[in-house]
């Protein structure tokens, strides 16, 4: 056996293989198929961000492991929206396979939280808002972060589980702007996506991160007329698994798993 040809051959796939994981300087942008729960992955070089982890550890871990490079083993910042498990349920699992170096789960309004050239802004903290009715089973989902993601001329909205009265409320409060690319509230729920809040963003894209024949109904299908009447493409993890999208700040490209 020629044991220096086979040693150059595995130096030469193992270069190759580094170099496809090395960073490339874009900005990725991955929702996590992680069943009927949220979590996306923000990578920009040696940065990550982790915005809710869903409950499926396994499913977050294998989405992990394939955006990160397998040296790095430190996420930056995990955001989470609001405390309901199916967007926390893997924190300890995250924090037990990583170093993680902040939490934030209860930001304000106006916050902003920068890395070079891409920012996380908070449009709503994590505060009810005033006017809106809440009780204790929609308390949770009151509290939800609504979160603009920015990047050159790239932007992304997370919404958590946001219902009508809040998104109205927003939409009253007049800090809604045109969006890219929209995280679907509460997995595609009829009590979400208003038609107001829709056309004041008129995302070209919208994802909903949901599991596959889940017991709620998500996504409901006034939901689905209500982003296609705006425009929206509609991406879903229960169909189209892990949903990936890497920008330049101006271009766009979008990957599906299946």
């Amino acid at each position: 056996m020629n044991w220096k040809k086979w040693g150059a051959i595995i130096s030469l796939l193992l270069v190759f293989w580094v170099w496809q994981e090395w960073p490339d300087g874009r900005l990725r942008v991955v929702f996590c198929d992680v069943g009927q729960g949220d979590s996306a992955v923000v990578v920009l070089g040696s940065f990550q961000a982790l915005i809710d982890t869903g409950a499926n550890k396994m499913k977050l871990t294998e989405c992990l492991s394939r955006q990160m490079p397998f040296w790095d083993r430190k996420i930056e910042i995990v955001f989470i929206s609001h405390s309901d498990k199916d967007h926390t349920g893997a924190l300890e699992e995250v924090r037990a396979r990583y170093k993680v170096e902040k939490v934030i789960d209860k930001p304000r309004r106006n916050d902003v939280v920068r890395f070079g050239s891409l920012s996380f802004d908070i449009i709503k903290g994590s505060e009810l808002m005033e006017g809106v009715t809440i009780n204790s089973e929609n308390e949770s989902n009151a509290r939800s972060v609504l979160m603009r993601v920015v990047y050159g001329d790239f932007s992304v909205l997370f919404t958590g589980d946001l219902e009508t009265a809040s998104e109205l409320a927003l939409v009253g409060r007049g800090v809604l702007n045109k969006t890219e690319i929209l995280k679907v509230s509460h997995h595609g729920s009829k009590y979400g996506s208003a038609k107001e809040f829709l056309e004041a963003l008129r995302p070209r894209l919208a994802v909903i991160s949901v599991g596959g024949k889940n017991n709620y109904g998500h996504p409901h299908g006034d939901t689905l007329m209500r982003l296609e009447a705006v425009g929206a493409k509609i991406l879903r993890t229960d169909t189209m698994g892990t949903v990936s999208l890497t920008t330049d700040g101006k271009t766009l490209d979008v990957f599906r798993e299946k």
